[in-house]
Parts: C-alpha cells; sequence; structure tokens
C-alpha cells in the first residue's frame, strides 16, 4: 500500500495558490480514478485529514490532505501511516517548491526539508527519518526575502493559470510512474523536463 499525501492549508481562499500546489494535484488523481474523499479525524493526535482509497497499477493506494495548515502536516501524515500500517518508504509527499521555476518538477528520495515548513513537519514527526519520496512542484520564480510568504499564499495569476494546470498534470503522471517504476526511473524521466514555453528569439 501506498501513500501520496499533498500539502496545503485547507479553506476556499487558498484554493487557488500556489502554497496548494500538492492539494490539486491529489484532486486530480482523485477525480481521475472517480476517487470519493471522506475526514477521518483523530481525536487523540488533535489531528484530521481527509482521503480516498484508490487503485494504481493493481497496488492500493491512498490519497491524502492534511486538514491541518501546512505547518502542522507531519501530524496527520503520521497518523495516517499508524492507522493504514503504510512503511515510511511507501510515503510519497507532493508539495510546492518556490526555488523551481512553474513548469518543472523535482523528485528526491531521502532529501532535507530545504526550508519546506510541511516537509519540515512530516520529518520531524517521522523523529528525523526522511526516507520518503517527494515530489517539489515548481510554482517560482522565488521572490526572496520578506515577500516569499506573500508569493505563495497569493492566487496564481491569469496568465499562469495554464501552466500551473500542465505542471499539476505532470506531477500526477509522475506519482503513476513512480508507483508503477520506482523513484529512480521516474527521476530519470521527469527532473529534465521543463513545461514553459521556449522564448522566441527577436529578429535580429
Amino acid at each position: 500500500m501506498k501513500l501520496v499525501v499533498g500539502l496545503g492549508n485547507p479553506g476556499s481562499e487558498y484554493e487557488n495558490t500556489r502554497h496548494n500546489a500538492g492539494f490539486r494535484a491529489v484532486d486530480l488523481l482523485g477525480t481521475e480514478f472517480s476517487a470519493g474523499f471522506r475526514s477521518k479525524s483523530h481525536v487523540l493526535r488533535g489531528t484530521t485529514y481527509e482521503y480516498a482509497k484508490v487503485e494504481i497499477a493493481k497496488q492500493e493506494v491512498i490519497l491524502l490532505k492534511p486538514m491541518t495548515y501546512m505547518n502542522l502536516s507531519g501530524t496527520a501524515v503520521k497518523a495516517a501511516l499508524d492507522w493504514f500500517k503504510i512503511e515510511v518508504a511507501d510515503l510519497i509527499v507532493l508539495h510546492d517548491d518556490v526555488s523551481l521555476p512553474l513548469g518543472k518538477i523535482r523528485i528526491q528520495n531521502g532529501a532535507g526539508a530545504g526550508g519546506q515548513h510541511g516537509v519540515e513537519s512530516i520529518i520531524e514527526n517521522l523523529k528525523g527519518n526522511k526516507a520518503f519520496n517527494r515530489i517539489k512542484i515548481g510554482v517560482g520564480p522565488d521572490p526572496g526575502g520578506a515577500i516569499r510568504h506573500k508569493f505563495v499564499l497569493a492566487p496564481v495569476a491569469e496568465e499562469d493559470q495554464q501552466l500551473y494546470l500542465d505542471v499539476l498534470t505532470m506531477t500526477a503522471q509522475a506519482v503513476k510512474f513512480i508507483i508503477r517504476n520506482g523513484h529512480g526511473r521516474a527521476a530519470n524521466k521527469y527532473n529534465g523536463m521543463d513545461l514553459r514555453p521556449l522564448e522566441e528569439e527577436s529578429p535580429s
């Protein structure tokens, strides 16, 4: 069994923001497999998530969205791993990455959080275990400094909407590829892809 977690913030005000790229990619997978999400609360752990069960490549897969805020994502992920009896090696986390340009993704295994607070929370709740797969979804360019927080929580600009949808679709495809073929082959296939349109050269 695999656990595919999309990171984001609950609430309609965050729905179309860069920070919710993980949520959106999981929603695309849910739609593709006609999955109905249901809510589950772990009262003793103080956490809630929405999840759906699907089958990908003849494997049972749990699609999950923590209903905590991003910085507390790890409590929901740890609760789900324990409840469904899933190993950390079978966890795939999808999240935004402002250091990657919009149009690219990067597949990693065993890496650090790189400043992504949801991933920091997951690693903390797994007692430092980083042996899970991640798909970083590019939402940059990074504006840097104090405005970074506002940038990732702002809606994606209208002119970038199609590229945003394209990279989310590629992320969903990459999840299926990882489940079928492993993260190494998936990284080789997807990490070099760039969906950004080529800039036309100016006439000389």
